[in-house]
């Protein structure tokens, strides 16, 4: 009878203790945050990064969750302020208590969250484009990125330079996180494809006119200006090149890979080259391409639920929710696992953006060679072959 007792109460304990350990092993949900420039300058960008992240989260849980378990994305709008993304994130993180952060939209806010995350031991993907927020690799253990970098698109720029026989651009960057960190890229591989930068000038991202830079620009030998900014400067520079009849090539960067540009710019748009991902022209990509199912579903998905086209930044941001789920899926469900994962894991996924490999050396996971270039024809980004 001894034994007995001791063998029922031996048997309800471990029934308890694995009780206490399912419930440890499967949370309620799993709460992800999400923070985009819902609003403000940036919208253009955020708004698709922020419709992606809503348009997954549903259809997750409409297909059961991840391994049995709903994913509640948190979504929070900095209205494209650094200090209200550094705001959100703490709340996000301290009274949400998130596994892991999305965004932000830009790069500014993106580095002053960087800063958060590593304080907290916290993964964050970012939907930033420069490549300080993953570099150096040393002091972004807990932070990665799914933009193509900075760097990868300044290198694609100058490949195709290079290939059109432009040997002398002028640079004209914004005077904020983005265009500064672009300008550098520029002015560490110029040489490697044997360009000329033979002047360089910046704006500030609300001026309405940069004329007078563009003035300057013309009185030099330069034979392309490369602008490097997001709207609406850009689209104000492509007016002000017409207006002043300043007729060499206008060659952007992937921050203003959207409609929007165009709506801005008008015919002013006419032939700027940017580099890009392939999500801006989806209908474009063929079907022998690694991305093509993933690029159309998600293009089609999106565009049956809002009625417009993802753009690349719609792209950001679902690859942004997908790199959490696949770490989730994984088992790994702490912050500190997934954050292992996404670098010890990641691996020629297959994502909208592109195909990423993470390493410890390298948490945006992309090539150059990824981007391809998109030029606008008839008001419309195309392809270009």
């Amino acid at each position: 009878m001894k034994k007995l007792l001791t063998l029922m109460l031996t048997l309800l304990l471990a029934t308890a203790l694995a009780a206490c350990s399912s419930s440890e092993e499967q949370p309620e949900v799993y709460k992800i945050g999400a923070i985009y420039s819902k609003t403000g300058p940036a919208s253009p960008l955020g708004e698709p990064e922020w419709n992606a992240a809503k348009l997954l989260e549903k259809q997750i849980n409409d297909a059961g969750g991840i391994n049995g378990v709903p994913v509640e994305i948190i979504l929070a709008d900095d209205e494209t302020s650094q200090e209200k993304a550094t705001e959100e994130m703490n709340r996000l993180i301290h009274d949400e208590n998130v596994v892991a952060i999305l965004g932000t939209t830009t790069s500014g806010a993106s580095l002053a969250m960087k800063g958060i995350a590593m304080d907290n031991e916290v993964p964050m993907i970012s939907a930033g484009a420069s490549v300080h927020i993953v570099s150096p690799a040393s002091e972004a253990k807990w932070v990665f990125k799914t933009p193509h970098s900075d760097a990868h698109a300044a290198e694609r720029v100058f490949m195709y330079l290079k290939d059109a026989g432009l040997t002398k651009i002028a640079a004209l960057t914004d005077s904020n996180a983005f265009g500064a960190s672009g300008l550098e890229q520029m002015e560490a591989i110029h040489n490697k494809y044997g360009i000329e930068i033979v002047t360089s000038e910046t704006y500030n991202t609300k001026d309405p006119d940069m004329k007078a830079q563009l003035t300057k620009i013309n009185k030099s030998s330069a034979q392309a200006i490369i602008v490097w900014g997001t709207n609406p400067g850009p689209a104000i520079i492509a007016k002000n090149m017409k207006e002043l009849g300043i007729d060499i090539p206008f060659i952007g960067s992937h921050g203003i890979a959207n409609q929007s540009f165009i709506d801005l710019a008008g015919d002013a748009a006419e032939g700027v080259v940017i580099p890009t991902g392939k999500l801006l022209f989806p209908t474009q990509i063929t079907e022998s391409d690694a991305q093509y199912e993933v690029i159309s579903s998600f293009y089609n998905d999106y565009k049956a639920e809002y009625g417009s086209e993802p753009t690349n930044f719609g792209s950001y941001g679902y690859d942004n929710v997908m790199l959490i789920v696949e770490a989730l899926k994984a088992g790994a469900t702490d912050r500190e696992s997934i954050r292992d994962y996404l670098e010890k894991n990641i691996n020629g996924y297959v994502g909208a953006t592109g195909i990423f490999t993470f390493s410890a050396d390298d948490h945006n996971g992309l090539k150059a060679d990824s981007m391809v270039l998109a030029e606008v024809k008839n008001g419309k980004w195309v392809l270009k072959k």
